[in-house]
């Protein structure tokens, strides 16, 4: 007998031997029955499982199956497994059944027919398993991703009308924000050029930093700088990640002693301790305030995440707790970045990858935004977006955010087939094969967005495309995102031209979402601003001039409020006031002050006038006479070069790009009586101007730039800042220079000099100039007039658009009609209806030398060519500082002989423009419209054929 069985006996005293055998017995049945009922619970799984596995045996496996590791070698996550899937995908259809491990059946289904059953079924029948989330929990609580049951019902019921249209609309405001500030980091990354940057790295951010706005209301700037809660929130999401693919790690207690599990409850404590933070402080505002009164303090603000959910009643009146709002809050920032930058960054990959698709959406998107003031989507905008949406729905399909969502039935669930899922299997509803199952989706790895075309429906199971899930479970911030992304690629494509980066493959990563194992690179290259600089823009401007045709008011941003004045009457008071009481606003010409310094254009007050009296005799008729051979020279030069380019078999030129070259040249000798030959070469000079042009255009478009202590820290400002010392530095030599000439000889000596050469250029002017008490003009003041003439005279002369094409002064004012200027003609027009120059105190003072140079270039060019346009190219306007056009204003030219008959010149179609200056705008639109109207063209030429008619050389006087 056992000794402890004899001890127990001799406890019990039994004296007979009967009584011994009885209570051997007992103890032996009993020690059987605990036997078994610890053994029973283990049997009992051991014959379920047995069972089920018989019942799993009508569903097909894929080949390859380990007895230890199961199918875990298919599917692994990375390229190799998605491909792996693809591969099962091709032979089996509807169910698969895959083994994780020797004992865990897991039920992969891929057929719209089959996944229906589980995503229709109850919250209670097929919950959420915790296998796959449960790493989450410590994190997001008992949110609506991880709660179950009859809290999760409550939760889903009081968090619906958080998503409501009405609610989300605002929000539209934030997504643009946030698109902008990402938009303007690429830019400066650019820097105007192409540049490979990171998808998911940039848009993880510009995602994140919306949904802070929209649910906490708060500007983190994370775009810019990481935040600590920003930065605990990407970390927690790595980490989950990390966690699944290190087994020991699905264990608690070895999880949170290793280095990760700190890591993680320290990252934890800061989310929940900013989230709290927040709700708490919204909550004693609301409860000092009462809901009435607190929601009346934020109108006209959006009302974000937290508000709604505080705000927040069930059926009873009870609200949600902190902790509850918490947990949902911390939920809504998980789901809602990861997601959403992964969906953006597919998308973008694909438009990178089919151009075509990508150039289609664009043009959409320019069609809706067309004649707006601001590049700004609204809510309204986005049905207006048919293919931009299809080309999204099409990526998500291609490649979904999240591949697959798990389930664990609670009941059998029969299929549509008779098959039956046992209960207490965990299924798995593959979004990724379903989306790529050949009998659902033809061609399933072809991208085409017109599977989703709404005009064109397919016979396809609603549950074909769950990108956001489907059923009681479904994505409630669904119609958030895809408003998002709708925003964010319709502005993306407005502002950029997408490509793919050749240089790095994408290889594709499942994890919590669909990832790549090192980014989606794509090249980046900025588009020209839309902004107020196109033809769009000018045709909304002549939209308002027949409108309001006297004076309207214009606001640009929410501060800033300027008047259009339209009519001759309206312009007349403004133009003709003093330049003390009406001097130029330098909102629009301050970024000019470091080149141009206090020229006529930037000086006010006495110094403007003191200025304006001592350079106004630079312009009288006979300084300006000499000047005419320089123009016919400068004129020679470029058409000879025309000449030889059509020869070489050029069949078009553009105007602006040629006639800027020659109107440069032109100033150069007339300014400096220096001959760069920049028509034929490139000169340092010339080409700093033409960069300090294009500088100051390009940061009117951006807004960040205006601030100068930011726009001297980026390559832009810092080229400015070189241009502007490289044009300062050849304008001081030759004032420096010129004065010492003038010192050694003195007056009379120089002008006898000058004399002899038969002409004064503006910087013998400038030093000559004296004021009425004999003060001569500084070495400064001389630099800042010859850059500002430099300058005028090639961009800065904006014509008044608005009055030039106003119906009620100039009828028909859209119709090129010469003989309006006719000097016979009797009809009375106000002055003032045509000020290409300016007018009143302030006009330019350069307009006779401007009128004489585009004169003497458009005779001769006439004499010499006939132009035609360019019936391939589409002319687009692009007002900047001076009138632009987009692509430049091509026209195709046929040589003549200056004395030979012209023929009918034949031409019925426009051409675009780029541009440089003011005078170059002119005469390149005047060659425009002349190539335009041919009849107009010949009759020019017949006049400058007459003039020049018996003179050896065909040169204007």
């Amino acid at each position: 007998m056992l000794p402890a069985t004899e001890r127990l006996l001799l406890l019990l005293g039994p004296e007979r031997p009967a009584w011994r055998l009885w209570a051997v017995r007992a103890l032996a049945l009993g020690l059987l029955f605990l036997a078994f009922r610890l053994l029973l619970p283990p049997l009992r799984r051991a014959l379920g499982f047995y069972r089920t596995c018989r019942r799993l045996r009508c569903f097909p496996q894929p080949p390859r199956r380990s007895w230890l590791l199961g199918h875990l070698g298919m599917y692994l996550p990375n390229e190799s497994g998605l491909r792996d899937e693809k591969k099962v995908l091709d032979t089996m259809h509807h169910a698969v059944l895959v083994w994780m491990g020797p004992v865990l059946p897991l039920l992969v289904l891929v057929h719209p027919d089959y996944i229906k059953p589980v995503l229709a079924a109850s919250a209670a029948i097929a919950p959420k398993d915790d296998l796959f989330y449960g790493f989450l929990k410590p994190w997001l609580g008992d949110g609506l991703l991880l709660s179950k049951g009859d809290k999760w019902s409550r939760h889903r019921r009081m968090l619906t009308p958080a998503f409501h249209f009405d609610i989300l609309k605002p929000y539209m405001k934030i997504f643009n924000q946030c698109a902008d500030i990402m938009h303007a980091k690429w830019r400066r990354l650019a820097e105007g050029s192409v540049t490979s940057l990171d998808m998911f790295e940039h848009v993880s951010l510009m995602t994140l930093d919306s949904l802070q706005k929209c649910v906490f209301s708060c500007n983190s700037n994370c775009q810019e700088r990481q935040s600590d809660y920003i930065r605990a929130i990407i970390e927690l999401s790595e980490l989950a990640v990390r966690r699944q693919y290190r087994l020991l790690h699905y264990l608690d207690c070895v999880y949170y002693r290793s280095a990760d599990g700190r890591r993680f409850r320290r990252a934890c404590d800061t989310v929940h301790r900013f989230t709290t933070d927040v709700i708490q402080a919204r909550r004693r505002a609301l409860r000092q305030q009462g809901p009435e009164a607190w929601l009346r303090g934020r109108q006209g603000r959006t009302l974000d995440f937290i508000d709604v959910l505080l705000l927040a009643r069930d059926e009873d009146g009870k609200e949600l707790s902190d902790e509850d709002i918490r947990a949902e809050a911390d939920t809504f920032m998980f789901e809602g970045h990861d997601t959403t930058s992964s969906g953006l960054s597919w998308v973008l990959f694909n438009l990178a990858k089919y151009p075509e698709y990508q150039d289609k959406c664009r043009k959409e998107i320019q069609d809706v935004l067309r004649g707006r003031e601001l590049e700004e989507l609204e809510w309204e905008d986005l049905p207006q977006l048919p293919f931009t949406t299809m080309c999204i729905k099409e990526s998500l399909r291609q490649f979904p955010p999240v591949t697959l969502v798990s389930r664990r039935c609670t009941e059998d669930i029969r299929l549509p087939d008779g098959r039956v899922i046992p209960k207490g299997i965990i299924c798995l509803v593959s979004i990724y094969g379903t989306h790529h199952n050949p009998t659902v989706w033809p061609d399933s790895k072809v991208y085409d967005p017109y599977r989703f075309d709404p005009d064109n429906p397919q016979e396809r199971s609603p549950l074909a495309f769950v990108p956001f899930s489907a059923g009681p479970r479904n994505c409630i911030g669904q119609s958030f995102a895809l408003a998002e992304m709708r925003v964010v690629v319709a502005l993306t494509l407005l502002r950029f031209r997408l490509s793919v980066d050749r240089t790095r493959k994408v290889r594709r990563k499942p994890e919590l979402i669909l990832r790549t194992e090192s980014g989606i690179w794509l090249n980046v290259e900025p588009l020209p601003p839309r902004a107020k600089g196109n033809e769009e823009g000018l045709k909304l401007m002549e939209t308002l001039g027949h409108r309001y045709q006297d004076v309207h008011l214009w606001w640009v941003g929410p501060f800033y409020p300027v008047f259009r004045l339209l009519h001759p009457q309206f312009v007349a008071p403004v133009l003709q006031a003093p330049a003390q009481n009406a001097p130029k606003d330098m909102f629009f010409y301050r970024f000019l002050k470091p080149w141009l310094g206090d020229g006529l254009l930037l000086s006010s007050g006495g110094k403007w006038a003191h200025r304006r009296r001592l350079l106004t005799p630079a312009f009288h008729f006979d300084i300006l006479k000499p000047y005419v051979k320089v123009f016919n020279q400068s004129a020679d030069i470029m058409h000879a070069k025309w000449k030889r380019l059509v020869a070489e078999g050029s069949t078009s030129l553009d105007m602006f790009e040629h006639i800027s070259l020659m109107t440069l040249d032109s100033l150069q000798k007339c300014v400096f009586s220096f001959d760069s030959q920049c028509q034929e070469k490139s000169s340092d000079y010339i080409a700093a101007i033409l960069e300090l042009s294009a500088l100051v255009t390009q940061r009117l478009h951006l807004a960040p730039l205006h601030l100068d202590f930011l726009y001297y820290l980026t390559p832009s400002g810092r080229r400015f800042l070189r241009a502007c010392r490289q044009v300062h530095a050849f304008t001081d030599a030759v004032i420096r220079e010129r004065r010492r000439v003038l010192a050694r000889q003195g007056s009379p000596g120089f002008l006898e000099d000058k004399a002899k050469a038969k002409m004064l250029d503006f910087i013998d002017v400038l030093l000559l100039a004296k004021d009425e008490d004999g003060r001569q003009l500084s070495d400064e003041d001389i630099r800042a007039e010859t850059d500002t003439f430099m300058f005028e005279g090639n961009i800065c002369v904006i014509s008044i658009f608005g009055l030039h094409h106003n119906p009620s002064v100039w009828p028909d004012p859209e119709v090129y009609n010469p003989f309006r200027f006719d000097p016979q003609d009797t009809q009375k027009v106000s002055p003032l209806a045509f000020v290409p120059f300016s007018a009143g105190p302030r006009n330019c003072i350069g307009q006779t030398f401007a009128m004489t140079e585009m004169k003497v270039a458009l005779a001769l060019s006439l004499l010499r060519f006939r132009l035609r346009p360019d019936p391939t190219r589409e002319t687009r306007r692009s007002p900047e500082l001076i009138l632009r056009a987009q692509g430049g204003l091509w026209l195709q030219l046929d040589p003549l002989d200056s004395d030979s008959d012209p023929g009918p010149p034949g031409a019925d179609t426009p051409p675009p423009p780029p541009g440089h200056d003011t005078t170059a705008s002119g005469l390149s639109w005047a060659l425009y419209n002349l190539a335009q109207h041919p009849e107009y063209q010949e009759r020019c030429r017949q006049e400058v054929q007459a003039l020049l008619r018996g003179r050896e050389t065909p040169d204007l006087q």
